[in-house]
C-alpha cells in the first residue's frame, strides 16, 4: 500500500488545496443554516434535549450525539445553527480524513479528488444541513481506516490503539460501526500477507479498546431494560424469511442519489470486476472490505424486510476512494478523469439547488407551494412554540402535555420557557420512545395539564380526566389552504389510564 510516486503536476494536489476546498463548502453550508430560517426537525430537537441532560446512552442511540450537541451550543448558543453545527464540521473533517486515506494509498492527487468529491456528495451536502448520527460515524470510519493503514505501515502500537479509540467513538455514535470490525477482520482474512496480524497483539488491542470505551453504554443500557438495543433490533424489523425484492429495488436506486449517479455507476462496474483488481491491487482489496460486507448485509436486509437510504452511508467512505483511485490511478488512461469532473459539477448543481432553490425560484418568479416546498415539515413550528407559550403563560398552575412525541420534541425547544417538566400521553403503556421511557403521565399524574395535540378534538384523552376544556387553536398559515395547526385543551383530574 506505498503511496503513488510524486510528480511535479501531482504536488499541486496538497493538503493545503483540500483543506481550502472543503473549507469553502463548510462555509457555505454554515451561511445557508444561518439564513435559511428553517426549524429544528422533531429528531434534532429530541437530540437537544438529550443534550441538555446528559448520560452514558438513550433511548434509540448511543450518547455521542448527545455530547457534540452539547459541547457546540455551549460554544455559540442554543441557536439551531448551533445545534447543527457539528455536522457540517465532521463532513469537513472526515473529507480531510480522504484526503489521507487516497494519499497514503494511491498519492496526493487521489487523495485531493477523494476529499473534494466526498464533501460534495449529494448526501453529503443534505445530511451536512441536519444534525443526525451519520456525520460522525462516517468521521471516526474515515479515521480509522486511516489508523489502520498507518498501523500496518508502521507496526506501531500507538496506530492501533488510535485505531481502537477511533473504534470506540464510533460505537458510541451508532452501534452500525461494528460494520468496521467485521470488515477489518474481513480484510486481514483476505490478503496472505496481513494474516499474521491475527496473531499479534495489534489488531485485538484496538477491538478491546473500542469494546471498553462502549462498555459505559452498555452498562447503561443494563440499567435501562436494554432499550437501545431493543430499539436497534426493532428497527432492522427482521422477523422470518419473507421477501421483499420491490423494498430490495428500492434501497439499491436511493445509492445513486447518496452517492452521485456516475459515481454508483462506477462503483457497481468495479464491484462487478473485484476479484480481478483485488488480487492485482492491495488498496484495492482494502477498500472493497471496507464496502462489500455492509453493502451485502444493507442489500439483505432491504431484501428481508427494508433498510433506509443511508444505513450503507460508511461504504461511501472507501467508495469514493475506489472510484477516485480507478479514474487517476492510471496515469495512461486520463479520459476517466472527465467523469468524475462531470460527477463534481452535478453534485455541485445539486447542491446550489438544495441550499440556494428558494432564493432561485423567487428569482425566477416561482414561489413556493405546499407540494413544491420539500421543507414544509420544519417550518411555523417556531411562531406555534410561541402562541403555545402564550397560552401556557395564563396557566401558570398547569403542566404540559403532548400525545405525540414528534410534537413533544419540537415544541420543547420552540416554547420559551422551555417545558423539561412535560408529560407525554402514553394510554397503550408501550415505550416506544424516549419520552415513554422518561416523561410518561403515569410517573407523576399530579396537577392540571394543558394538552397540546394536533387532533381536532380531545376524544382520545377526555375520558381518563374528569374534566376538558379547548382554550385555542393556534394556526400559523404556510401556503395558501395549508397551515400549521394544534389545539390546546386544558385538561383535569387524570384518573389513570386503566391498563
Amino acid at each position: 500500500m506505498a503511496a503513488a510516486p510524486q510528480t511535479p503536476s501531482v504536488s499541486l494536489y496538497s493538503a493545503q488545496g483540500a483543506f481550502a476546498f472543503a473549507a469553502a463548502v463548510t462555509a457555505w453550508r454554515l451561511f445557508t443554516l444561518a439564513t435559511n430560517h428553517l426549524n429544528l426537525s422533531f429528531d434534532e430537537a429530541q437530540y437537544w434535549i438529550w443534550a441538555r441532560q446528559l448520560e452514558f446512552g438513550y433511548f434509540s442511540k448511543p450518547p455521542l450525539i448527545a455530547w457534540v450537541i452539547a459541547l457546540t451550543t455551549q460554544v455559540c448558543g442554543e441557536g439551531e445553527t448551533c445545534v447543527k453545527l457539528g455536522s457540517p464540521l465532521a463532513y469537513m473533517g472526515s473529507s480531510l480524513a480522504l484526503f489521507a486515506l487516497g494519499r497514503e494509498l494511491y498519492g496526493p492527487r487521489v487523495g485531493f479528488w477523494s476529499a473534494v468529491v466526498f464533501v460534495t456528495l449529494p448526501a453529503v451536502s443534505l445530511s451536512s444541513m441536519i444534525i443526525s448520527v451519520d456525520p460522525f460515524l462516517i468521521l471516526f470510519w474515515a479515521l480509522g481506516l486511516v489508523a489502520l493503514i498507518r498501523a500496518i505501515a508502521t507496526e506501531s502500537l500507538r496506530w492501533w490503539l488510535l485505531l481502537g479509540v477511533m473504534i470506540g467513538l464510533g460505537l458510541l455514535t451508532k452501534y452500525a460501526m461494528a460494520f468496521f470490525v467485521l470488515s477489518l477482520i474481513t480484510y486481514l482474512v483476505w490478503s496472505p500477507e496481513r494474516r499474521g496480524l491475527l496473531r499479534r497483539p495489534g489488531p485485538w488491542l484496538a477491538v478491546g479498546v473500542g469494546l471498553a470505551m462502549l462498555a459505559p453504554n452498555v452498562l447503561w443500557n443494563m440499567d435501562n431494560h436494554f432499550v437501545t438495543f431493543v430499539h436497534t433490533k426493532a428497527n432492522a424489523n427482521i422477523s422470518g424469511l419473507k421477501f421483499h425484492p420491490g423494498k430490495a429495488a428500492e434501497f439499491i436506486g436511493s445509492q445513486f442519489l447518496v452517492f452521485g449517479p456516475l459515481l454508483f455507476g462506477t462503483l457497481l462496474a468495479i464491484i462487478a470486476a473485484a476479484r480481478r483488481m483485488a488480487a492485482a491491487d492491495e488498496g484495492v482489496r482494502l477498500l472493497l472490505a471496507f464496502i462489500l460486507p455492509t453493502a451485502v448485509i444493507m442489500t439483505a436486509e432491504s431484501f428481508l424486510s427494508r433498510a433506509n437510504a443511508n444505513w450503507a452511508a460508511p461504504i461511501y467512505v472507501g467508495a469514493t476512494v475506489l472510484v477516485i483511485g480507478w479514474a487517476f490511478g492510471d496515469e495512461a488512461r486520463r479520459g476517466r478523469a472527465r467523469l468524475v469532473h462531470a460527477s463534481l459539477a452535478l453534485h455541485l448543481i445539486a447542491a446550489v439547488a438544495l441550499y440556494n432553490g428558494e432564493a432561485l425560484a423567487r428569482v425566477a418568479g416561482f414561489g413556493l407551494s405546499e407540494k413544491t416546498d420539500l421543507a414544509k415539515r420544519v417550518r411555523g413550528w417556531d411562531k406555534v412554540g410561541q402562541s403555545v407559550a402564550r397560552v401556557w403563560a395564563t396557566h401558570p398552575d398547569t403542566r404540559l402535555l403532548f400525545d405525540h412525541r414528534r410534537v413533544m420534541t419540537t415544541l420543547t425547544y420552540y416554547i420559551h420557557p422551555h417545558p423539561f417538566n412535560a408529560a407525554k400521553w402514553n394510554e397503550s403503556g408501550r415505550v416506544s420512545n424516549h419520552f415513554d421511557l422518561t416523561a410518561d403521565l403515569a410517573l407523576d399524574p399530579r396537577g392540571s395539564f394543558l394538552l397540546v395535540t394536533e387532533e381536532p378534538n380531545a376524544d382520545h384523552v377526555a375520558p381518563w380526566f374528569t374534566r376538558s376544556e379547548l382554550l385555542s387553536v393556534i394556526r400559523v398559515p404556510l401556503y395558501p389552504g395549508y397551515a400549521r395547526e394544534v389545539r390546546v385543551f386544558r385538561v383535569e383530574g387524570f384518573k389513570g389510564y386503566g391498563r
